[in-house]
């Protein structure tokens, strides 16, 4: 954790800013830091662990596709399908910060949303479980493409 807080921390800056190194602010649970992106990571793969537990371990999704109820769906599906074009952002202008700004975000969504819509024993379980999924791809390739080791709890 304290390998990626620092990374991720020097990477998040933009490199016409000044750089200010503060252990604190590195290692906050709250904003844009290592330790809440890894929080989030956690987060969604507990929900994940928890619907195969509730629902056998051969449980595979039977939805007919994703179906968006709310507005915090909606929002987090929309920040999920911009991964390509801040990824393209951050590799023309080899900026990575931009990528960890995106990635900051999508957590934000993800963590808006879990706190708003019930994923386990919902109506819209097969469609909130394939969000969760979807979610966990974007981050572990954000996590892989900034050199950070997700955690799963």
């Amino acid at each position: 954790m304290g390998y990626s807080a620092i990374k991720y921390a020097d990477l998040k800056q933009n490199k016409q800013s000044n750089y200010e190194f503060s252990f604190d602010r590195m290692l906050d649970l709250k904003g844009n830091t290592a330790v809440y992106l890894q929080y989030a990571h956690a987060r969604v793969c507990s929900i994940l662990s928890k619907a195969k537990a509730a629902n056998g371990e051969g449980y595979t999704v039977d939805a007919g596709g994703i179906k968006v109820t709310c507005d915090s769906e909606r929002a987090l599906l929309a920040t999920i399908c911009q991964f390509p074009e801040a990824l393209e952002s951050a590799i023309e202008d080899l900026a990575p910060n931009r990528l960890c700004d995106y990635l900051y975000t999508l957590t934000s969504k993800f963590t808006d949303f879990y706190g708003e819509c019930q994923v386990i024993g919902s109506e819209e379980e097969g469609s909130r479980i394939l969000i969760c999924e979807a979610t966990l791809k974007v981050i572990k390739k954000c996590f892989h493409l900034l050199g950070m080791e997700p955690l799963d709890r």
